[in-house]
């Protein structure tokens, strides 16, 4: 099963990229962070004109989150109220037998602004709902814009992040208690070194490889042990003739039976 995440920045701007790179990419399970759009107002048919099933927790002008799957879904969960505080930001589903969790976690703007604060309380709230999750056992995926990077190497300059949302110690804590539940990176061990998942328009960024690897794609060690390959899909955030890409390229697994 090939499972793909990707801030899309705007399903209304970035419509015709997401209706090519489904044809050309056809992943069983795609997973869209920052719609940009009401619920009623998502075009699904993007999706179920393809043969997708669609659920879609959608907010006017910000945020936003999507699961499309070839696969049926079930047991879909819209939101997390006590981390969201009104933000469209995590929806769920089980699709063939993993518990699914796309989440687009906030920015933080700067480590003194109540954005940040929120940030901080978004993670402690996820995390719990995800203890709790796992005490099933059942195979679980948590993916999506998690907008923290890991470690150093996942920064293109790690001094220019000290103390910074993204690589603040703070945040840090955080991630290393999702992988205190036993979750695992399953993207990373596939990248080569200096493989970015975020470029800002801003600066050549791109160009440069100035990027930050902030969307993951983490998993306990029931899907742990079936992944087979896993990929950041660069060349998808270049132009393709006149078409703006997002400034988040996708970021993919591919699960053994």
């Amino acid at each position: 099963m090939k499972v793909i995440t990707w801030n899309c920045n705007s399903l209304t701007a970035r419509r015709a990229f997401v209706e090519q790179f489904l044809d050309a990419e056809a992943p069983d399970v795609l997973v869209l962070q920052e719609l940009k759009l009401e619920t009623n107002r998502v075009p699904t048919e993007i999706f179920t004109d393809r043969g997708y099933t669609v659920a879609v927790h959608g907010q006017k002008s910000w945020n936003g989150v999507l699961i499309a799957s070839r696969e049926p879904m079930s047991d879909v969960e819209i939101g997390l109220p006590e981390a969201e505080q009104g933000q469209s930001r995590v929806i769920s589903a089980v699709i063939a037998g993993i518990r699914i969790v796309n989440v687009y976690c906030p920015q933080g703007q700067s480590a003194e602004s109540e954005k940040f604060e929120y940030k901080l309380s978004f993670y402690d709230s996820l995390i719990a709902s995800i203890a709790e999750t796992l005490q099933s056992g059942q195979p679980f995926i948590l993916l999506g814009d998690l907008n923290i990077a890991p470690e150093a190497s996942d920064l293109w300059n790690p001094a220019l992040f000290e103390g910074v949302p993204s690589f603040h110690p703070l945040e840090l804590q955080r991630m290393a208690r999702l992988f205190g539940l036993g979750l695992s990176d399953l993207v990373k061990p596939h990248l080569q070194k200096d493989a970015f998942s975020f470029w800002d328009y801003r600066s050549a960024s791109f160009r440069f490889n100035h990027g930050m690897r902030i969307d993951h794609i983490f998993g306990n060690v029931a899907v742990a042990e079936k992944v087979e390959t896993a990929w950041i899909l660069r060349d998808w955030r270049k132009k393709r003739g006149d078409l703006t890409p997002s400034d988040h390229a996708p970021v993919g697994v591919q699960l053994l039976p």
